[in-house]
């Protein structure tokens, strides 16, 4: 098989389809979850771009927090070290432990990738549930936010996704349908937070939210019913009211 390096307007292409494909993902999610998937015919390609910012933003936290935690634990393994005289891990026999050594530990040793992996459990879990507790996520939240920490984890420490590449492949492809999913679940959360439309000649004065824009048009939700959609173009809106405090 002949490789070769993709060209710039190749690895654009690719980029650019796997981005879309991301945000179309997350905004068929939530509409089918509000039972309106009908919406996604009249959205233009220029809506995703947020969505795609959203999605990418909560994969590299995800990725950042869980390489940060497992950095943690490898400092704390170097200080343990230096300043105790017993080893925990048996792999040299040499007083003086120097960063390629190290390093081989922590490649090597199924004891240490066993209690790094149960330190980032356990404190990716206690601030989970942490800020659940506090009401700053809501409990599905909490859900899709172990789903993301424990396959995140798995993709850094697991040696059979390392070394099997169609597995890796597949693992990739669960986190970022996974990914996607909580961005919308996120959306679906705050729904009581987005702004409120009011629109002109209504006699029953019902409020809406405002769901998205696309082009000329706003996409409201009833606030009243969660099941009623309605499509207005903006010279139709009379007023848009923030909910932020």
């Amino acid at each position: 098989m002949i490789k070769r390096e993709l060209s710039i307007t190749e690895l654009f292409g690719v980029l650019s389809v796997v981005a879309l494909t991301i945000s179309v993902f997350s905004n068929a999610y939530f509409y089918y979850s509000l039972d309106a998937i009908w919406v996604m015919s009249i959205l233009s390609p220029t809506f995703y771009i947020f969505e795609i910012l959203k999605v990418l933003v909560l994969m590299a936290g995800s990725i950042l927090v869980v390489g940060f935690l497992m950095d943690i634990f490898k400092w704390m393994i170097k200080k343990s070290y230096k300043f105790r005289q017993k080893k925990r891990f048996k792999l040299s026999t040499q007083n003086i432990l120097t960063d390629c050594k190290y390093k081989e530990i922590f490649k090597q040793n199924e004891s240490f990738q066993f209690w790094q992996t149960t330190f980032v459990i356990v404190i990716c879990t206690t601030i989970v549930v942490l800020f659940t507790l506090f009401g700053l996520i809501k409990f599905n939240s909490m859900l899709w936010n172990s789903f993301l920490i424990g396959l995140t984890l798995g993709i850094f420490t697991n040696k059979e996704i390392k070394k099997d590449k169609e597995l890796k492949l597949f693992v990739f492809i669960v986190f970022f349908a996974l990914t996607t999913c909580f961005s919308a679940q996120i959306k679906l959360n705050d729904i009581e937070k987005l702004p409120v439309a009011k629109l002109k000649n209504d006699k029953e004065l019902i409020n809406w939210y405002v769901l998205d824009g696309s082009q000329d048009k706003l996409i409201l939700l009833q606030q009243s019913s969660r099941n009623v959609i309605k499509i207005v173009k903006f010279e139709e809106i009379d007023r848009i009211i923030s909910n932020k405090k």
